[in-house]
Order: structure tokens, then C-alpha cells, then sequence
């Protein structure tokens, strides 16, 4: 089978692999995000798929946009397959939709029509979900709106943090694609339309939304730490200094006795709109994570003061 792969982040990454792995498919083109300037050196730096490509020899294509004709020519005359999307980036017009024998398909991790967009992991965990899942579907021109072709789902007991849930839902994910393929090429699938008055949307986790909000509960601080632990990572400040904290315990859930953000003793707890935490693991500006007793001994603050 021929297959054109559209993927940008890390988490693309071990679908590509299998693909590549096995002898069943055959890699025409990789699509990816044009090499971005990062880092202190403003360097230009490749998305981890095109990095992967390049390992294997793929033919990578990274253009602006799939919306000019010269584009869709160049994605028609692969005259591939299927199209696999994972994390992507750009939005496919209904010209590349359909410009594969069998579509186009995308791997999502979360239980559709429940966290359709681009920040579904992080808001499973931001809101304190349960359970989560992997779904593969031929992607419409929605947002993640398409029929499902497989679904699993998983519990969560309530600890993870995003970069761990990420790495184990993009190993699952990459092994049900391959197998999903197989089926839909035999025309052994059946699709199942998403009931959209169910949907929720995972908004694209902002900058600005990553600083702690101590007015929130305790809860809800612990949960958006981990959502955010391994991506932007969640932040106070303290003395115009950013802070971030990377995991944090829950010491009590209901407490009100001080007003939020104040620091509360020498083990630097902290309290929430209902509820108080201490922070575990923390990061200053320009230095590495630390545990929070390593931290305490290089860093003075006073008790009483407000966070933020």
C-alpha cells in the first residue's frame, strides 16, 4: 500500500516508524511543518517527523499551506492509498481529503466526540476525566469531526501527567493504525458516525494560560501541573521571577482559612480557593528541575507573602 504520512510532533513519531517497518507499505511522501528558528542560536530547527524522514531516506515535503493548486497537484500525483495524519498542523481542503484512493485518516487521542481539537490530552487531564481512549478516523472537513473506524478506551486513575500519557497513547495509537489499514483495505470495517451534539473542544493550550490561577482549588492547580508537565509547563511568579512547578500534593481540598496565593509556612505550602498544596518538583528561570527540599535551600521567600 502506498501511504503519503502528515505528522509534526514527537508524538507522530511511532506510527511513522511502523509504517516504515512494515514491508506492506510503502512511504511515497512525508508531509510535515517547515523547519521553525528556535533556541537561544535562533537556529532553524526540523519537527521530530521530518528528522525521522530524513533518517530513512523519505521524500519531505513542508509547504505553507495545502490550499494552492500546485500544492494539491504535487499531493495528487503521489496517487497514494491512503493519507495517515497524526498531529499534523495545517488544514487539509476537501481537494486532498479526497486525493487518496482510500482518504484520509488520523489517529485522536481522546474518546470522540469528547475532546475534539488540538489539545486533547491536556484538557483529559486539566479536567479530571476518568478515562481516555485512542479513536481512528477518516478525517471530513471538521475539526476530528469525521466517522469513527476503531475506538479504544482506557481508565486513568488520576496521577498522569501529559508527557507520559502522551508517549503511551502515541505507541498504542501508531500499532492500532497499522492494523486499522489492513482492514479498511479488505473492506473489513464498519464506520460509525460521531454524535456531534456530544462534542467538546481541547482549545489549543496558550502561553498565558499556563500561570497559575491560585484562586482555583487545589485540585484543579494539581491537575492543570501534571495536564502541563512535559509541554509548556505550569508557572507562578515570585518577585517578578517565573517559576515553574512540574508536580505538586494535594495536603488538604477544602480549606478557605487564608486568602489565595499566600504562602503559608517554611515548607512553602500554599494556599488554594479551596484547598492547599505544596509544590514537589520546581524550576527556576535558566536552571534545571529540582525537588522541592533542593530547591527550599537556594531560594528565599517570606512567609505571608502572595504568589503572582
Amino acid at each position: 500500500m502506498k501511504i503519503i504520512f502528515m505528522g509534526t510532533p514527537e508524538f507522530a513519531c511511532p506510527t511513522l516508524s511502523k509504517l516504515i517497518l512494515d514491508p506492506e507499505f510503502q512511504i511515497v511522501a512525508v508531509y510535515t511543518r517547515e523547519p521553525q528558528i528556535a533556541g537561544r542560536g535562533h537556529k532553524l530547527q526540523n519537527s521530530p517527523i521530518h528528522d525521522l524522514a530524513l533518517q530513512h531516506g523519505l521524500k519531505i515535503i513542508t509547504p505553507k499551506t495545502l490550499r494552492d493548486t500546485m500544492a494539491q497537484k504535487e499531493f495528487l500525483d503521489l496517487q497514494a492509498d491512503f493519507a495517515v495524519v497524526v498531529a499534523y498542523g495545517l488544514i487539509l481542503p476537501q481537494e486532498i481529503l479526497d486525493g487518496t484512493k482510500f482518504g484520509c485518516i488520523n489517529i485522536h487521542p481522546s474518546l470522540l466526540p469528547r475532546w475534539r481539537g488540538a489539545a486533547p490530552i491536556q484538557r483529559t487531564i486539566m479536567e479530571g476525566d476518568f478515562e481516555t481512549g485512542i479513536n481512528i478516523i477518516k478525517m471530513d472537513r471538521g475539526i476530528d469531526s469525521g466517522d469513527i473506524i476503531y475506538s479504544e478506551k482506557f481508565s486513568l486513575n488520576g496521577s498522569e501527567i501529559y508527557s507520559e500519557l502522551a508517549e503511551k497513547l502515541s505507541k498504542i495509537g501508531a500499532e492500532i493504525l497499522v492494523k486499522t489499514l489492513k482492514k479498511l483495505r479488505d473492506g473489513d470495517v464498519v464506520l460509525t458516525k460521531q454524535d456531534d451534539s456530544r462534542a467538546t473542544y481541547a482549545k489549543k493550550v496558550e502561553k498565558t494560560e499556563c500561570e497559575i490561577n491560585w484562586e482555583s482549588s487545589a485540585e484543579e492547580i494539581e491537575r492543570k501541573i501534571r495536564a502541563l508537565n512535559g509541554s509548556l509547563g505550569a508557572f507562578f511568579n515570585y518577585d517578578g521571577e517565573k517559576i515553574k512547578i512540574f508536580s505538586a500534593k494535594i495536603l488538604d481540598k477544602n480549606s478557605t482559612k487564608n486568602v489565595a496565593g499566600k504562602i503559608l509556612d517554611k515548607e512553602f505550602l500554599i494556599q488554594c480557593g479551596h484547598g492547599i498544596i505544596r509544590p514537589s518538583i520546581l524550576q527556576r528561570q535558566g536552571k534545571k528541575s529540582i525537588p522541592i527540599e533542593e530547591f527550599l535551600r537556594g531560594f528565599r521567600f517570606e512567609i505571608g507573602k502572595f504568589l503572582n
